[in-house]
Parts: C-alpha cells; sequence; structure tokens
C-alpha cells in the first residue's frame, strides 16, 4: 500500500471486481479530491488468500488507465489486523461495500459489525443502483446524535449541489423536529437546496419509511443512522440499518452514532 492518506476504500475479494462500488468512489473521488483504494479484508477461512495482491495490482492499474485524474492503489489487511484501528490510522475518508450474491458481501451483516466503531461514513450500494447525487433523503429521528447527519447533508448539498430532502419522524414529541431544525439551520448557512417531507411513521420506523419512499421522491442516495446498540430482536432479526440495506433501491450511506460527541442517554 502506498503512503497516501485520507482515502476512499472500496472493499473488495478477487472474486469479484466492485464495479459499481468503484464507480461510486470515483464520483466521490473527483469531487472531494481523494485517491481510490481498493481495500481487501480477507479472514482466516478464505481460501483465496494468494489470489488478492496479483488481482488487485490488476484491477489498479486497468483502472488507473481509464481513471487518469484520479490516484487508484490497493492495499490487503492480514488476517490478524484489527479494522478499526487501520481505518484510523489511515484516515480513511469513507469506505463502500457493493453487496453481491457471493461471500463475502453477500451477507450485509458482516459489513455492519465489521464497521460499528468507525467514525466516518459507509455505503452500500448494488450493481442495479443507479448513481445520483441529485437529491438525497435523509430522515430524521428522536435521537441527540441525529444531528450529524447535518455536516454530511452540507457537505453533500456544497460539494455535489444535492438537494437535501429532510424527513422529520412523526413523533409524539418535539425532538425529530428540533433535529431536524438543527441540520435546516446549518444548510442555511451554505444557502443550500432543501425541502421537507412529511412521514407517516415515528424515529423507530421513519428510516425504513424513507427507503420505501426512494422511487416515489426519485432520490439518489438514502442516508440512514446505525444503530447506537442491539438489543434482542436486533440479534434475531436484524437490525433497523440491516433491513434498509437489504430492501434499499439506491445506495445507503450510514453514520454511526458518535459516543464521544454526545451523552448517549435512553
Amino acid at each position: 500500500m502506498t503512503e497516501l492518506k485520507q482515502q476512499i476504500f472500496v472493499a473488495a475479494h478477487p472474486k469479484f471486481f466492485p464495479e459499481k462500488g468503484f464507480e461510486l468512489a470515483t464520483r466521490l473521488a473527483k469531487v472531494y479530491e481523494k485517491a481510490v483504494c481498493f481495500l481487501g479484508i480477507p479472514n482466516d477461512k478464505d481460501k483465496d488468500l494468494n489470489l488478492y495482491e496479483p488481482t488487485f495490482k490488476d484491477w489498479e492499474k486497468r483502472c488507473a488507465e481509464k481513471n487518469p485524474d484520479i490516484q487508484v492503489c490497493s492495499w490487503v489487511l492480514d488476517v490478524e489486523d484489527d479494522f478499526t484501528d487501520k481505518m484510523e490510522h489511515t484516515e480513511a475518508s469513507m469506505i463502500i461495500f457493493e453487496l453481491s450474491d457471493q461471500a463475502p458481501y453477500n451477507k450485509p451483516m458482516n459489513q455492519l459489525n465489521l464497521c460499528r466503531q468507525l467514525r466516518i461514513p459507509y455505503f452500500f450500494v448494488k450493481a442495479s443502483q443507479t448513481i445520483s447525487f441529485d437529491k438525497v433523503l435523509v430522515p430524521v429521528g428522536m435521537l441527540m446524535e441525529e444531528r450529524e447527519k447535518g455536516p454530511f447533508s452540507s457537505s453533500l448539498g456544497r460539494f455535489f449541489q444535492s438537494e437535501i430532502l429532510l424527513m422529520p419522524a412523526n413523533d409524539y414529541g418535539s425532538r425529530a423536529k428540533q433535529n431536524t431544525e438543527g441540520i435546516k439551520n446549518l444548510l442555511d448557512k451554505f444557502s443550500l437546496k432543501y425541502q421537507f417531507i412529511k412521514a407517516e411513521k415515528d424515529s423507530s420506523k421513519v428510516e425504513l419509511e424513507a427507503c420505501k419512499r426512494t422511487d416515489e421522491l426519485n432520490v439518489g442516495m438514502l442516508m440512514i443512522s446505525a444503530s447506537r446498540d442491539y438489543g434482542l430482536d436486533d440479534l434475531l432479526f436484524g437490525p433497523k440499518e440491516l433491513k434498509v440495506i437489504k430492501k434499499a433501491t439506491v445506495p445507503v450511506m450510514v453514520i454511526n452514532p458518535r459516543a464521544d460527541l454526545y451523552t448517549l442517554c435512553g
């Protein structure tokens, strides 16, 4: 691996070229002026360890030739490496996972578990999805850390001229509306485009509702938060972010709660 910092990583396995994941990465890299890096994340059961480096080097060369304005590299983690530590050490900008019907990217729960401690956004995209930043749907719940969607919404608005669709949860209380107002105030500082979308569901279901309405609202991307903690139902049936990712017809951007920014209380 090169000594480049703040790269956009595209997680990959040598048996499956993440074409849509690389497309998303290049769109982000051109705007944010970052390098793209194919990232191998093998485990001790991986039978293709010897294929990673030669395959990735070939991809790296071919993709660099087709995209001369983007720096492309590759990196294969050691089996015993701690994923979170390595991402923090490289100051990773974001990570992209392209889902497929082939292991190890056919079960997104594995990647969700892998990314639980990250401070950076991570994306899930499918081969059938179109990459578009024109409209980004941002459901907003009642938890304080939902305001973290504000800086990312602002970034997409400023760098991609995205229109941000703010969708506050339909709660009895006012915290979701207050969080949405906080995001709105940040967007107003940069005179960014946004509109409000009325939700029918409360904070526990608003992101699933947003997922179902992406086609209706003609959005190109969905931004959601990962769960604070996994309860028994989440462990048995999967957390809400897993359900969103599986059902989504557009790329999904996931943001983790930030315990260092907020006191996470019940």
